[in-house]
């Protein structure tokens, strides 16, 4: 992976602040979406963020939202990050995607101890790039690993300065077991110069997430400290973004948000230039229909992930435990945020009939962007079987939000009586 110079600061064209606190990280976001705009097309067609919006996303401070306030970090809560994903994503999905996989490289270093922190992380400003499928293998030796494997999806590893790679832990010809009798799985960070990059992103949609394969078909040693365990249980001991391991993408969910609304935006466009001077006075009952069921999907998908990020957040920055209930709604969130963006498109398209199939459509690559998201594991609808199972299995906090009595909810008691 070969790590281009970026623009000096006066070639962005735009004025950012010191990305020193989360205000200044939000105002930062809003600030560059003109810059992505103008960069979506290069984005695109390069596969890969452009070395512009690649140095206006470093220096905006959005790859730092994840690090920990022990280690000094911004650890911004998730209700702030997924609105900086989702407000970029609805400019240009391949950068809020970016933005989406490469900030959780603040949760992986929250995981190391000191000495390896101040190695690798010697400022915030080392994006970390990190793919767990398939998973690599780990063969213990003195001092660490010699670690092999191909890793597929490899999300912003073009702009990323550390690499990290999943990997499950043998001894000899045995599988290493942890404490719970499972093999350990792994993250590691993998020794930059050793990997061979496979150019093997040409996709569908979100083509600008550069999620190329990578591999070490070498043994390259790891440091056993340059590694954390990638399937740690709940640990209430830890810093608030590093007490549950499902926490790290939960800002991802704001791509499909983003192009949701993306896609409603430029179609009321289209819906608007058909009326004329006419305006909404000339809208049949049908398109106005059609144009406001989309609108309120996006609505309550945003409303969802808002609520469930803040109900995480209300729970992970206080004394109180996260269940396996709020573990996996969160996983959940995701996958209806999927759900709503699937209708979208469906509305969206009969809406704006046969010319989205014209290249000049600026509806086209907002399309392609949206299947490109949906194939992505984390909008399956198996997790939502996921939820439903956990759910029964820990009733505790109910089985909906308005359910959760220490949340504020409770209808169900009150509906009961």
């Amino acid at each position: 992976m070969s790590t281009t110079v970026p623009p000096a600061e006066h070639t962005l064209g735009v004025e950012l602040r010191s990305p020193d606190s989360p205000s200044a990280v939000i105002a930062n976001t809003r600030a560059l979406l003109p810059l992505i705009a103008e960069e979506a097309d290069g984005i695109e067609s390069a596969a890969r963020l452009t070395p512009r919006a690649e140095a206006a996303l470093r220096r905006a401070g959005v790859f730092q939202m994840g690090f920990p306030a022990f280690r000094g970090g911004l650890e911004m809560t998730l209700s702030q990050q997924v609105e900086v994903v989702a407000t970029v994503a609805a400019v240009d999905a391949s950068a809020g995607w970016n933005i989406g996989v490469l900030n959780a490289g603040g949760y992986y270093a929250g995981r190391l101890g000191d000495r390896a922190y101040a190695e690798l992380y010697p400022t915030r400003d080392r994006p970390t790039s990190g793919s767990f499928h398939p998973r690599g293998r780990a063969q213990l030796t003195d001092g660490g690993f010699l670690v092999t494997g191909t890793w597929d999806w490899g999300s912003g590893s073009y702009s990323a300065e550390h690499i990290v790679g999943g990997a499950l832990v043998f001894d000899g010809d045995r599988p290493a077991l942890g404490p719970d009798g499972k093999q350990r799985h792994l993250g590691l960070w993998l020794p930059r110069e050793a990997i061979e990059v496979a150019h093997n992103w040409q996709t569908l949609g979100v083509r600008g997430s550069g999620s190329t394969s990578y591999s070490l078909t070498t043994p390259a040693f790891v440091p056993a400290d340059h590694s954390f365990d990638r399937e740690a249980g709940y640990d209430h001991t830890k810093d608030p973004l590093n007490r549950s391991v499902k926490l790290s993408h939960f800002a991802l969910t704001g791509v499909a948000l983003g192009v949701a609304r993306h896609l409603v935006n430029l179609t009321a466009d289209t819906v608007r230039g058909r009326l004329g001077d006419g305006g909404a006075d000339r809208l049949d009952t049908a398109t106005a229909q059609l144009l406001g069921t989309a609108l309120s999907e996006v609505d309550f998908a945003y409303a969802g992930v808002r609520e469930t990020a803040r109900i995480t957040d209300d729970i992970i920055f206080s004394d109180d435990v996260l269940t396996p209930v709020h573990e996996d709604r969160m996983t959940a969130a995701n996958a209806v945020a999927a759900l709503s963006l699937r209708r979208v498109v469906d509305l969206c398209t009969e809406l704006a009939g046969a010319r989205y199939l014209l290249d000049v459509s600026p509806l086209q690559r907002v399309l392609r962007d949206a299947y490109g998201a949906l194939a992505h594991a984390g909008t399956r609808r198996t997790h939502l079987g996921t939820l439903a199972r956990t759910a029964l299995t820990h009733p505790e906090p109910g089985l909906t939000v308005p359910d959760d009595t220490a949340r504020g909810g409770g209808v169900r008691d009150w509906c009961a009586a």
